[in-house]
């Protein structure tokens, strides 16, 4: 059935599959079987409320949906009940439908940019709608229109339509727009106040064209103190019986400045036809374009319409992770599909060594129905780029069929790292049932990492990649994978409301020894901290009482209830209740600790995509103690890294040498760095438990300071930037 089809007979190495603790069906008691949402959606914009999220999309008068877990959505009604007269009135008496929207937060209140057009003129307006108290509940009421933006007429070589604001580390607000045409992509800036085009810039750039050739739909987003274009390129909206017409793609660039000059992979600007392809037409997903990047809570996200060609032939939107490596350039990540710790084989990126490898197929016994197979010649891979939001050890579930007369191997690469996983006959292919599982040990980081999957010997297909994380004493709380009423703090902690849960998605509870329970808590407001099973009502597995206060800045160990003997793959839920303001999470713990260690940003991990730091490559570090705020002693200004613990809460990680010399001295205040040479520096100051005290950039200089730190003993990370 499965030919060789060039792929080389090569000696099997032994499969590194993990000898798990645990037994039986228990671990797997978490259903694995995925759907497809299909909400509807054209040209969507999604905006993260803590309550969750609020969708718009195109002709439907600015109508908004929301959703707690952006799987079932409610419909909140309409702004408009028809297009503005204003808007009527700038495209020559009757518009073609509102298109486009785009919701934001800005000078203390809410806007929606629309806009209107005659369908292929460039007779075209933009508006803006604000609304000072947006209500999660009824979002569709409180809006006042403001009226016109911008506008463009034929005699433009642009469309103004397709807005999207970007605002900057600083709070400048920037919009970009347009449609085709060879201006293409134009930029402006905004007065914060009113949503228009500001009075101290009044240049309407250009930041990508194609000469005339399909490009739209434009969106930028700020990461890692670099700015990101994503444009919609070629034919759009066919579909029904036209849907072989869409060839829509998604397409990127950045610039070091948010007016650019916006450059590919390859380094061809943008604005001389560049664009690095992030998605295209795959599997029986037609026209994956029109798309909006938006900050999550620890996550940058990108919205986007498709067109299903094997089932209504109409469009509906995905929700994926922006999935950013080392050098910070973003790869599509899974479209959500009600877990945040899996990978459908088929949303993985192919690089195909054989015209028929890496076939998508359909089945009802696959999950989301879907897997993928001809996993056969030398050079075929799968690529799946994950967000994982806790470091550490992990097991991937690897759901296979190998239908074969002996057992396959597959090499399966975590971030550089391979190993070769053996995949014993399971009786049948294209079937997955729950024992068809490989068990694959893996060391991830936090942030963006990079599953790579190839033949190696005989055949086997790939249905789907759980990640199940190993815990054996410690769960961070920055390491939550979403929540609602929930935020990560710019100093990187957990920080819970009232009403408010986290979700920790897939924990593998054997390993877990002890039934004692601890949580690391600042900033105390009284109230009830509960982990629960399964959901955020689900049974309450312990109780923490939390105090009205906590010692101003340190950490407050608090004893909750003993949970029983627990087993199997479980999803927590942390859940807060009672309490009069934001409590903020360290560590939660099982079993005594010999310290208490809260978790960090470490050099060992990627940011969170929420971040706008860059993960450093090249650091150093030292140790130092302050005495009191003005008496400072240091200890050591070149000492070697510490390794990072398997739960990701060690402040200090392996990392290569700083590329230049320093002395750290003191002043009356504080420290003063010394370097050889100037250059682009930054300095990260933790406690010995880890947590983020302080940090500091330094742009082409030679010395830098800091003042003003707290009584303690003092990690520093040095890092080139």
């Amino acid at each position: 059935m499965f030919g060789v089809m060039g792929l080389n007979s090569r000696g099997v190495v032994s499969a590194a599959i993990f000898t798990l603790a645990f037994a039986g069906e228990a671990v797997f008691a978490q259903s694995w079987y995925a759907t497809d949402v299909r909400q509807g959606g054209h040209d969507p914009s999604m905006y993260r409320d803590e309550n969750g999220y609020i969708l718009m999309s195109t002709n439907n008068n600015l109508a908004m949906w929301t959703s707690t877990d952006m799987v079932k959505w409610s419909s909140k009604g309409q702004i408009f009940r028809d297009s503005p007269q204003w808007l009527k009135n700038a495209v020559g008496g009757k518009t073609d439908g509102i298109w486009a929207p785009d919701l934001f937060h800005f000078n203390n209140q809410y806007g929606v940019f629309y806009c209107g057009s005659v369908f292929g003129q460039r007779t075209s307006a933009i508006g803006v709608a604000t609304n000072a108290n947006l209500n999660f509940s009824d979002p569709a009421k409180g809006w006042t229109d403001q009226g016109e933006v911008t506008r463009t007429t034929n005699s433009n070589n642009y469309n103004a339509i397709d807005a999207d604001v970007v605002v900057t580390p600083d709070g400048q607000y920037w919009m970009t727009y347009g449609s085709w045409n060879a201006g293409g992509i134009r930029l402006i800036k905004l007065d914060p106040k009113t949503g228009k085009q500001a009075s101290d810039d009044k240049t309407n750039y250009m930041i990508a064209t194609r000469g005339g050739t399909g490009i739209e739909g434009p969106s930028l987003i700020e990461h890692g103190g670099q700015y990101f274009l994503f444009t919609a390129w070629d034919v759009c909206c066919k579909q029904g019986n036209e849907i072989e017409q869409t060839t829509y793609k998604t397409a990127m660039g950045r610039a070091d400045k948010v007016n650019g000059t916006y450059k590919d992979r390859s380094g061809k600007e943008l604005n001389k036809g560049g664009g690095t392809i992030l998605m295209q037409r795959y599997s029986r997903y037609v026209g994956p374009g029109g798309g909006e990047a938006f900050k999550d809570l620890n996550r940058i996200r990108f919205v986007h319409h498709y067109y299903d060609l094997t089932g209504d032939k109409y469009n509906h939107i995905h929700i994926r992770d922006l999935v950013f490596t080392d050098d910070n350039w973003p790869e599509m990540g899974q479209p959500f599909l009600g877990r945040y710790l899996s990978a459908e084989a088929e949303h993985g990126i192919m690089t195909r060594g054989a015209t028929d490898d890496l076939t998508f197929n359909y089945t009802k016994e696959a999950s989301n129905g879907e897997y993928v197979g001809y996993i056969n010649t030398k050079g075929s891979k799968i690529r799946l780029p994950m967000n994982i939001m806790q470091a550490g050890d992990y097991i991937m579930r690897y759901r296979y069929a190998n239908g074969g007369d002996a057992d396959a191997t597959h090499k399966v690469t975590v971030n550089g790292k391979a190993q070769t996983v053996k995949l014993p006959k399971t009786g049948a292919w294209g079937s997955f049932p729950e024992k068809s599982v490989a068990m694959v040990p893996a060391k991830l980081k936090r942030g963006g990492n990079f599953i790579e999957v190839e033949p190696d010997q005989n055949f086997a297909e790939l249905d789907r990649i759980d990640f199940l994380r190993v815990i054996r004493d410690t769960i961070p709380g920055n390491g939550f994978d979403n929540g609602i009423k929930v935020r990560l703090t710019n100093d990187d902690k957990l920080a819970v409301k009232n009403g408010g849960y986290a979700i920790f998605e897939n924990v593998v509870t054997d390993s877990i020894k002890s039934t004692e329970v601890k949580v690391e808590l600042q900033q105390c407001s009284g109230g009830t901290l509960s982990i629960r099973e399964g959901s955020a009502s689900g049974t309450e597995l312990s109780k923490c009482t939390v105090p009205s206060s906590c010692a101003n800045g340190a950490w407050t160990e608090v004893n909750c209830s003993a949970t029983k003997k627990l087993s199997g793959v479980k999803d927590f839920y942390l859940t807060g209740s009672g309490m009069s303001g934001e409590v903020l999470v360290g560590n939660i713990r099982f079993g005594k600790a010999a310290s208490i260690e809260p978790p960090v940003s470490s050099s060992s991990v990627n940011p969170p995509a929420s971040s706008s730091s860059v993960a450093p490559v090249e650091s150093s570090s030292s140790i130092a103690e302050v005495s009191s705020s003005s008496e400072i002693s240091t200890s050591s200004g070149t000492a070697e890294p510490q390794s990072s613990s398997s739960s990701g809460t060690t402040a200090i990680a392996q990392a290569k040498s700083l590329k230049a010399n320093y002395k750290m001295t003191t002043n009356a205040l504080g420290y003063t760095f010394h370097f050889d040479r100037p250059g682009n520096y930054e300095i990260i100051v933790m406690n010995p438990m880890g947590q983020l005290i302080a940090r500091k950039t330094v742009r082409m200089e030679s010395e830098v300071s800091l003042q003003g730190l707290p009584k303690g003993k003092y990690i520093f990370k040095v890092m080139n930037r």
